[in-house]
């Protein structure tokens, strides 16, 4: 038995989709490239642009599925030790720990997003003004955050099930 929803609510799965689009975005971006450079030697204009904003979306809206399923990556070094109340606290301990790590995250990026804001900082080949890109990170970030609330909310409702080979916490 594992703590994850049987269906994501709206936003996850909005994060979700958005974070698939940007991957395939990326994809053919990058395979576009290699061939119009290989067969015709015409690269594909703002290729690394196109790349770099959907490797923001890709990595912003992607971790928002991951943490409000709890799919990080646990090691259960202690899982099979610890009754179900003890694995409920290392829950909410982890997902507040999350917390106070996209807090810092997210206040370390606010001073780079007035910089960018200020002095009119432009992508290398297209010329995009920055500050957008870093709204849509500040955007991911309350996914995330918003994924976390889940994620508490999940862990306080009832206490954590023994953890099995498939499944730690």
């Amino acid at each position: 038995m594992t703590l994850r929803p049987a269906k994501p609510d709206l936003i996850t799965r909005a994060a979700h989709g958005l974070a698939c689009l940007s991957l395939v975005v990326m994809m053919l971006t990058v395979v576009g490239d290699v061939v119009l450079r290989a067969v015709f030697n015409m690269p594909l204009q703002g290729a690394y642009d196109i790349v770099s904003i959907a490797l923001l979306f890709m990595t912003f809206f992607g971790i928002i599925p991951v943490v409000a399923a709890r799919g990080e990556i646990l090691i259960d070094l202690i899982d099979a030790v610890l009754p179900p109340r003890g694995l409920q606290g290392l829950g909410i301990v982890a997902a507040l720990t999350g917390v106070v790590l996209f807090a810092f995250l997210t206040w370390s990026m606010i001073q780079p997003a007035l910089d960018a804001w200020q002095w009119g900082e432009r992508s290398l080949e297209l010329g995009i003004p920055k500050w957008p890109l870093w709204l849509v990170a500040f955007a991911g970030l309350i996914g995330i955050f918003w994924a976390y609330v889940l994620q508490l909310r999940s862990a306080f409702q009832r206490p954590a099930a023994t953890p099995d080979e498939e499944h730690a916490l």
